[in-house]
């Protein structure tokens, strides 16, 4: 299967691309029911990008909180509602790293073997040489922990090594696969098998289904709230800047948003 993915490099604001063949021994069947040792997932790399959002608000007390949990954590989950800021916070936090993997996921991606080609993909992008990747998928199936343990290993034994220039994974809207009988197992696993060199931010309208305390406490994860992700009136000041929005429309809006910037921008707009 042949993967065209994209190398964020904000370095130099440049991009880099090349194709990855990431081979598959699960049998399938061709028109005359004949199996073939191909099994394709098609790739689109819009959902490996990342999201140009342009100009936005500089939120340096959320940086400052993200770069104290990943020092700390394994992985950071993001939940808020939708307009809450989760992907615009993600995306200006990822210009500090110089390798980003991200991935939006989909509804449809509820699929093992869909999920399973993106995530290997993201992270294939992570190489600048790309035609040593290999990622072992002969077991598209999620039937048992012991096969989501070595998907897990397969694809990250094949990431870099360098542990000084850490690597930023964003999957971003994970909330639409949390209903997938493997999703639990893999949520799990995914967090304690990261590298150290891997720097994890999950992105979701809603906390996981399953509990989270337990990899709290051992301080695996940490989780950043609707209620944190709020516009300040400092943020709220700088993003109405020059705008010409008089300071009381401007404190209103806020009181009325709670700080949830969509909300927030409806509410500032012309009377």
């Amino acid at each position: 299967m042949s993967i065209i993915f994209h190398l964020h490099d904000y370095t130099d604001m440049g991009s880099y691309s090349d194709t990855v063949d990431i081979p598959s021994t699960t049998p399938t069947a061709n028109n005359d029911g004949r199996p073939t040792d191909r099994d394709e997932i098609p790739i689109l790399a819009e959902k490996l990008t990342v999201p140009d959002l342009g100009e936005m608000v500089a939120r340096p007390r959320l940086h400052e909180l993200l770069e104290k949990s990943l020092s700390q954590c394994c992985a950071t989950l993001i939940s808020g509602r939708a307009g809450t800021g989760k992907t615009a916070l993600a995306v200006d936090f990822a210009r500090k790293y110089s390798k980003v993997a991200w991935y939006t996921v989909e509804s449809t991606d509820v699929d093992w073997k869909t999920f399973s080609a993106y995530f290997a993909a993201a992270l294939s992008g992570m190489s600048r040489r790309p035609s040593l990747m290999r990622v072992r998928l002969n077991q598209r199936t999620a039937d048992s922990e012991s096969e989501i343990d070595q998907f897990l290993i397969d694809t990250f034994g094949y990431m870099p090594a360098n542990r000084k220039k850490p690597i930023l994974l964003v999957l971003d809207d994970l909330h639409r696969i949390f209903d997938a009988e493997w999703f639990g197992d893999f949520f799990n696993m995914l967090v304690y098998s990261l590298p150290e060199n891997i720097h994890l931010l999950l992105l979701c309208r809603s906390k996981p289904p399953a509990p989270l305390w337990r990899l709290r406490s051992k301080q695996m994860l940490n989780v950043i709230d609707e209620k944190l992700l709020a516009f300040d009136e400092d943020e709220t000041a700088r993003l109405f800047s020059g705008t010409g929005i008089s300071d009381e429309q401007v404190r209103r809006a806020r009181s009325e948003s709670f700080g949830r910037v969509s909300k927030l921008l409806e509410g500032a707009g012309p009377n």
